[in-house]
């Protein structure tokens, strides 16, 4: 819904991910995004597990969501404000997750190793929200059904 730039054409690899948020556990999005095949044999997708190995890059990540704000993505200076906060405390086992709950009522914490945030982490995140937040059968959101 958010996408920018839009994705343009019909070329896609793989599954569509718009309600894949809560199917699977984040034990087994680890595993499958470390070898995609230990949980599904028949698999095509690469190994992504340099992505446990590599810390997000958080110095930016205001500009990042300010740049974003402009083309179109709804978030509000309270949600730019609290960003690094959110992050931290979805990633951190040990984190008091209890003002990120309830800003995001359906935030997923990943498990995290409580010392810097990893992109796998992130990308966990991620993966566990999509479609969480949208009606997809509310007429209402129009730009679902364009």
């Amino acid at each position: 819904m958010y996408d920018h730039p839009f994705q343009w054409g019909s070329k896609r690899i793989g599954p569509d991910l718009a309600r894949v948020g809560g199917k699977y556990s984040n034990d087994w999005h680890y595993a499958h995004l470390t070898n995609a095949q230990s949980v599904v044999p028949e698999s095509l997708m690469p190994h992504y597990a340099f992505l446990q190995e590599t810390p997000l890059e958080l110095d930016d990540l205001v500009a990042r969501m300010k740049a974003q704000r402009t083309v179109g993505v709804p978030y509000t200076n309270e949600m730019i404000a609290d960003a690094k906060a959110d992050l931290w405390a979805q990633a951190n086992p040990a984190a008091d997750n209890t003002a990120l709950l309830k800003r995001y009522p359906k935030a997923v914490t990943v498990p995290g190793n409580g010392q810097y945030v990893t992109e796998m982490d992130a990308l966990v995140a991620y993966l566990q929200v999509l479609g969480t937040m949208v009606d997809f059968a509310d007429p209402a959101n129009e730009k679902l059904h364009q």
